[in-house]
């Protein structure tokens, strides 16, 4: 892992994720809406508006053609009964978690595949259960797994490694934004899970870890 690429690398998952890969001596850095205060390279970027992404591919290309890790970890959700979702968040949902994730993918898949590199998509395990109120967060978590195995598929030839890493909640911004309701004791703790990462990602080049699953377990229950 020479260069990579994480969306969302601000806070949550994204902020371990980054300090693990810097402190390997990877060169990181962050697409989204919010800097990062981390030793990274920091590219102002909306994965729900279209010239954003288009913007940060042509920098990319052009600046960092030295990729070698695509970490799709940006997430979104709104918690509403079905008739109750504003259309604007169902937009947002798709936009973020989905169709952004999916034309990075798609504009940044040449370098990843000259530089024999890896994706990760950050995925939920609400792509495997719903819990009710979740519907469109739900739905785009299962796009996403859905475009992971097509992709793995699709490249199943290349030296290039498809990852679907699939944890439950963790403490983030992204559950008080959602308001999930989820008590902060009762998530995990995302450096864990950047830990567990960086193990499938320093395994050897021949090993793919297609799928994994993280569940939370709350002590006593």
């Amino acid at each position: 892992m020479k260069k990579a690429i994480i969306t969302g690398a601000s806070s949550g998952l994204g902020h371990e994720i980054a300090l693990k890969l810097i402190e390997k001596g990877v060169k990181v850095i962050n697409l989204s809406r919010t800097e990062s205060k981390l030793d990274v390279i920091n590219f102002k970027t909306d994965l729900s508006k279209h010239e954003d992404v288009v913007n940060a591919i042509n920098i990319i290309k052009k600046e960092h053609s030295d990729l070698d890790l695509l970490i799709l970890n940006s997430g979104v959700a709104h918690w509403n009964y079905v008739g109750k979702v504003p259309i604007n968040e169902i937009d947002e949902d798709f936009a973020v978690n989905v169709t952004g994730a999916i034309k990075l993918t798609n504009g940044l898949i040449s370098l990843i595949k000259e530089n024999k590199g890896d994706f990760v998509f950050i995925g939920s395990t609400s792509s495997f259960v719903s819990y009710g109120e979740d519907s469109v967060y739900v739905s785009a978590k299962y796009a996403v797994r859905g475009y992971v195995k097509s992709l793995q598929k699709e490249l199943k030839k290349e030296n290039v490694r498809v990852i679907g890493f699939h944890p439950g909640g963790f403490k983030s911004q992204f559950h008080i934004k959602a308001n999930s309701g989820l008590k902060e004791e009762e998530l995990m703790d995302p450096k864990y899970l950047a830990q567990l990462l960086m193990s499938i990602l320093e395994m050897p080049k021949s090993v793919q870890v297609s799928e994994i699953i993280i569940d939370r377990k709350v002590a006593g229950m």
